[in-house]
């Protein structure tokens, strides 16, 4: 849409500059009969109506709320244009004067033409959002639409289904490693609890400390040393003789 609004635009320009060069230059004057005057502007009457009709077209699609300065701009071409021929074709005593008549026309045709170039340059710097939007959507539908229909050869079909079935194996490994690896993390926790149930357990703030050497081979009975009593020690000291 707007490469053809490009498009549009500068063959609209060309033809303008074409068209005032002839009137300036004199290839289209006054002094001309009025069927030897159509016959020099007869190509670039037509063509300059076509373009304005396909350039206004296209500038009232890309910026539609500005229709009703576009539809003036267009009717100040078409109008005079129309003008134009219906003069050179009008019977008159004094066919001259038609051809100064019909040329005024043409210029203002021209006049109005470039008024409207002005004014499509200007939309095709400042278009329409919505409908810029709308256009980008339909390229990209298009786009999508072009790729789908185009061929892929055989073998290159086959990798692709050969790569994702690789990808799909690839996961499901992936996923059983992942559930083993959830089991044996449950296993060592709860070897783990089972192990904390066989731990003796000691008073608290008071230290076990292990006996080591001949401290450790003592029998009991040598650890535990029973005093006598202390009458009979005393009766012991009493029966010894005195000297």
């Amino acid at each position: 849409m707007i490469e053809d609004f490009d498009r549009r635009i500068s063959e609209f320009e060309k033809l303008l500059q074409k068209m005032a060069t002839e009137i300036t230059s004199g290839v289209i004057f006054e002094r001309l009969l009025p069927m030897d005057l159509w016959r020099k502007a007869e190509e670039s009457v037509t063509t300059l109506r076509s373009l304005t009709e396909r350039l206004t077209e296209s500038m009232l699609v890309l910026k539609p709320e500005m229709t009703p300065t576009i539809e003036r701009r267009f009717r100040a071409v078409l109008q005079p244009l129309d003008e134009f021929k219906e003069i050179l074709f009008r019977k008159s005593d004094n066919p001259m004067e038609n051809s100064r008549l019909a040329l005024e026309q043409l210029r203002k045709a021209v006049m109005g033409a470039s008024d409207l170039l002005q004014l499509a340059k200007g939309i095709r710097g400042d278009p329409s959002r919505g409908i810029m939007e709308v256009i980008r959507l339909k390229e990209v539908s298009k786009t999508k639409e072009y790729l789908a229909s185009i061929p892929v050869p055989e073998v290159i079909h086959l990798r692709f289904i050969n790569l994702r079935k690789q990808l799909e194996n690839l996961r499901f490994h992936m996923s059983n490693l992942e559930r083993a690896l959830g089991e044996t993390r449950m296993h060592i926790a709860m070897v783990q609890d089972e192990l904390a149930k066989f731990r003796p357990s000691q008073p608290e703030g008071v230290t076990e400390r292990p006996k080591v050497g001949v401290e450790a081979e003592k029998p009991e009975a040598e650890e535990e040393k029973v005093e006598e009593p202390t009458l009979l020690r005393k009766d012991k000291q009493s029966a010894l003789p005195e000297f």
